[in-house]
């Protein structure tokens, strides 16, 4: 069995410091043997990326490139519907088949609000959820 497959998905507009941290940390604290960037073509979250699908996904491609593991997914971009994070994980795992674990990545800033999500309640059947916290945040609130 191949290791664990992180997801880290989001507009990417752009991909930054933070997010490659986050991909760092989870993949050596969990053993992740690849980190999916995923692009969102339509964030039902936020209002529209400023740039371009085509230009996003090639600023992921840079800013990953040479590192091993870390892999740009292109899979919602080519999608017509809104970018559900629930579509994309019942994509990736018919994929990689259901002996490989999914971990699902986020910060705690979208993990708050994660009861807003479409059919949020089914993404842990789908994939583990690791939620990284800001150094600099204030704890959640209950």
């Amino acid at each position: 069995m191949a290791g664990p497959v992180g997801v880290l998905g989001g507009t990417f507009d752009p991909i930054h410091v933070a997010h490659l941290a986050l991909a760092h940390a989870a993949r050596d604290a969990v053993g992740l043997a690849e980190v999916r960037f995923i692009p969102s073509a339509r964030p039902p979250h936020r209002d529209a990326p400023a740039a371009a699908a085509a230009h996003r996904l090639a600023m992921v491609e840079a800013a990953i490139a040479g590192t091993a593991g870390f892999v740009a997914d292109a899979r919602e971009l080519h999608r017509l519907t809104p970018s559900w994070t629930i579509d994309t994980l019942t994509s990736l795992r018919a994929e990689v088949g259901t002996d490989r674990p999914l971990v699902l990545l986020m910060g705690e800033d979208a993990f708050a609000l994660l009861h807003t999500w479409h059919r949020w309640t089914e993404l842990t059947a789908t994939a583990h959820l690791v939620v990284a916290r800001r150094p600099d945040a204030a704890p959640l609130q209950a």
